[in-house]
């Protein structure tokens, strides 16, 4: 068939790259209006239980946490600042620890402890009826308490006032509009853990990324190998036994499997082959990097098999979710080929079956199990939830969960960013690949035989 062209190939890839925009900005917006929606008070939960904190302390950690992460904003306004940050194009702002920042701060606590009496006077002589309800002891301890609390907010939205009259600027999140809109993209801070997102997930991703480039490879490989394996014998025994046993496989449940690997090849009841845990030993920053005798110390498995060793059951689980649909969606695809007419055409010719079987079915067959792998791709980063979950580890599929529970805005639209990014790169990538495997598809549209 017809190859595309380069201007063809390359327009094709810039309108591609180009929608990646909108994409990314409606996905992570809705990521936000969503999380707005939890039931989840960020600052009530990153601060001390009711009653274990002075009133006045309380309120100033609350205005704290809401200048340094800007939680009393709406959704929108979240979104609106969060992308400004990450985009390298944007309007600069003012830091919560630029020097100009932490002079206003002060300028504006000196400004509140030096009004804050006059004002506290001020509102309670527009509310005698309320004071009286806060002084007399006869009154009911709730209405006391209501009343106390009503005071208190009227007292804060009198300093708001003042505080707006005086206008202290600049303040956290001000533009600066000295500074060119050009800048390094930022990617926030983990509420939670009061540290750089990219610092965190610096942690966490290569740790995923060995599970994941360990089980992928090797579940890919499996598929394709049983999955020709059983077109080729389509109806005999390897055929059917070989069904039986990945749809045995593909019934089974990740979370069963894993929980079931851990109580009898990690249980010193049963096995006790493997960890329970995690992905090195507490001690493995002394042990060398390979495996080696140490004369009367014995055999030491050192760094590089420890690894190995603890990562073992959680890659078996991740391997045989993936490898079962993937193999029968093999075999289909290279059934359906085999009986095309260009094939009919080969084995006519007497060209041998492996040549027929490989050469000329294989590449056309793999149009499906490409765009299963694209879908595939960004489980690289967050398709193993449930095993680092189940074994403990600390990866990247484990710092979504934590995020979420912990309603951390700024970390899961960070990790949903580079989530995201990758299914748009990999689909991609599949449309190229599709050409590779396949000439008679188009970069123009359509396909031509």
């Amino acid at each position: 068939g017809p190859q595309p062209t380069a201007p063809t190939m390359i327009g094709y890839l810039a309108r591609r790259i180009l929608l990646f925009i909108p994409t990314l900005l409606g996905a992570t917006f809705l990521v936000v209006m969503i999380m707005e929606l939890a039931p989840i008070d960020v600052v009530e939960s990153l601060l001390p239980p009711t009653g274990e904190m002075n009133p006045a302390a309380r309120e100033e950690r609350e205005a704290y946490l809401n200048a340094r992460y800007g939680l009393d904003a709406s959704g929108p306004e979240k979104w609106a600042r969060w992308v400004n940050n990450v985009s390298p194009i944007g309007l600069q702002t003012w830091k919560y620890d630029d020097p100009a920042v932490v002079e206003q701060r002060a300028e504006l606590r000196a400004f509140r402890e030096r009004i804050e009496s006059e004002v506290e006077a001020e509102v309670e002589a527009a509310n005698p009826d309320l004071v009286a309800a806060r002084n007399d002891q006869d009154t009911p301890s709730d209405e006391r308490i209501q009343a106390i609390q009503t005071l208190r907010d009227s007292v804060k939205e009198r300093l708001t006032e003042l505080e707006d009259e005086q206008n202290f600027s600049p303040m956290s999140g001000d533009i600066r509009w000295d500074k060119l809109p050009i800048k390094t993209p930022d990617l926030g801070n983990s509420i939670r853990q009061s540290r750089p997102n990219w610092d965190i997930i610096k942690e966490a991703l290569p740790i995923t990324l060995i599970l994941q480039l360990i089980s992928i490879p090797t579940a890919v490989a499996i598929s394709l190998i049983t999955g020709i394996w059983s077109a080729k014998h389509r109806g005999a025994w390897q055929d059917w036994g070989t069904g039986g046993v990945l749809l045995a496989l593909f019934s089974i449940p990740v979370i069963w499997v894993g929980v079931m690997a851990i109580g009898y090849f990690a249980n010193d009841q049963y096995i006790n082959w493997f960890p329970t845990g995690g992905t090195t030993d507490l001690r493995s920053d002394s042990f060398p990097f390979f495996p080696r005798f140490a004369g009367e110390a014995g055999f030491q498995r050192g760094f590089l098999l420890d690894s190995i060793w603890h990562i073992a059951l959680p890659v078996v689980c991740l391997t045989y979710a993936q490898f079962a649909y993937l193999s029968k969606l093999t075999r289909g695809s290279m059934l359906e080929v085999l009986g095309a007419d260009y094939i009919r055409t080969a084995r006519a010719k007497g060209l041998a079956p492996n040549t027929v079987l490989l050469r000329h079915g294989f590449r056309t067959a793999l149009i499906p199990v490409i765009t299963f792998l694209a879908a595939l791709l960004p489980v690289i980063i967050t398709g193993s939830i449930v095993i680092e979950t189940i074994f403990g580890i600390n990866g990247m599929g484990r710092l979504v969960i934590e995020s979420l529970k912990n309603n951390d805005i700024e970390l899961f639209l960070t990790v949903t960013l580079f989530t995201i990014l990758l299914k748009l790169v990999a689909y991609l990538l599949a449309d190229i690949a599709y050409v590779v495997a396949d000439p008679r598809v188009s970069y123009s549209g359509g396909s031509s035989a």
